[in-house]
């Protein structure tokens, strides 16, 4: 970018970390604002960003309550490229990847101080937290490998008690752990498979118990569970599809295949899944023909069916996420350093209601 400043339909394109600061406001550094006593509080929100890119780092803030606009109140660029974040399952800590050769995993508190460090393994590229608290699981891409980490009791990641190897061509990209919090599953895109894990909490180590293959070359990326817990919907990254996955006692059964994008002639990489709180609509970031498809969920969740494939806004939607009431989508993109917001209407995305120059965008938490 070049750092010049356009203003369209809502949208600033800003190219440095100090821009990115100065757009989001005079008080981009303030506490967050009490609510009322008879209000509830805002949702907040964190981005992880590639500093690389020019990107903050880690930025911290608030959904403007009636615009839905995100509203920055803290960053902090300590940890570089931190493409990836988890917070506990109290809320209290944020977790952040970095995503290098020299991975490291930290810790940080509500203020974005970090608390912890220590290092992962090659090219992190996703960390997801034990609902217990008791352990946090990291997907190395760049070593294909899936590695656990104790938590300690400050909340700080401790040294890693185990790394499962996935094997030649691996690329570990990302780990669930499934509605019960009985198994692990860690999505493969080199392996074009998905590998399902227990974990033993008395010394914090993974069995396989299962293994999904998916077709050759499909590239499975993410993997997202209908609110159900009996269906999962894998975006494939290399084929531009979404597979619909049976799931029980940490077996998935896959089923019916869809494309993640019409066909436009572009190449398609889709990029983050996510399915609406009711289990009425899926949602993908499609990066090349840079839309949204959506898709209405049947009433088992064993069938999808395009229904709308709006643009995002963007350019390269790496990640999406819903506001917890379902009123509006977030859409990090990463090409063009913007967080994009639409709003929702039965399902469905309208327009673009407006941006937040963030330079390497790589991921809203909300």
């Amino acid at each position: 970018m070049d750092g010049s400043r356009t203003t369209r339909r809502g949208i600033l394109k800003l190219g440095s970390v100090a821009a990115f600061t100065a757009a989001a406001g005079a008080g981009a550094f303030t506490a967050l604002p009490a609510a009322a006593d008879d209000e509830a509080p805002p949702t907040s929100f964190h981005l992880g960003s590639y500093t690389s890119a020019g990107g903050p780092g880690i930025a911290g803030g608030h959904l403007d309550p009636d615009t839905g606009a995100p509203v920055v109140d803290a960053s902090t660029a300590e940890i570089p490229e931190p493409s990836w974040l988890a917070t506990s399952p109290a809320g209290g800590l944020l977790y952040a990847i970095s995503e290098q050769e020299a991975g490291t995993v930290s810790a940080l508190a509500p203020d974005l101080s970090v608390q912890g460090t220590v290092p992962t393994g090659s090219g992190p590229a996703h960390v997801a937290v034990h609902p217990s608290g008791a352990f946090l699981f990291v997907s190395l891409y760049g070593e294909g490998a899936v590695v656990t980490h104790p938590i300690n009791a400050d909340g700080t990641p401790a040294e890693a008690s185990d790394k499962r190897s996935h094997g030649s061509g691996s690329h570990a990209h990302q780990v669930v752990v499934d509605p019960s919090g009985a198994y692990l599953l860690a999505v493969d895109l080199g392996r074009d498979a998905i590998f399902t894990y227990t974990l033993d909490a008395e010394v914090g180590v993974l069995t396989e118990v299962a293994r999904t293959a998916l077709p050759a070359g499909s590239g499975p990326r993410h993997l997202v569970f209908h609110p159900s817990g009996t269906v999962a919907y894998v975006a494939n990254e290399l084929d531009s599809t979404v597979t619909v996955c049976s799931y029980a006692d940490g077996i998935l059964k896959p089923g019916q295949v869809v494309a993640a994008a019409p066909d436009t002639g572009v190449t398609n990489y889709p990029g983050e899944i996510v399915v609406s709180a009711d289990g009425c609509f899926l949602y993908v970031s499609n990066r090349g023909t840079n839309t949204v498809g959506v898709f209405g969920i049947s009433e088992d969740g064993m069938g999808i069916e395009r229904v709308a494939a709006p643009p995002c806004g963007g350019d390269w939607p790496r990640h999406l996420a819903l506001d917890p009431d379902g009123e509006r989508l977030y859409v990090a993109n990463q090409r063009s350093g913007t967080v994009t917001w639409l709003s929702l209407t039965d399902g469905i995305p309208g327009d673009v209601s407006g941006s937040l120059p963030v330079p390497g965008a790589a991921q809203i938490l909300i």
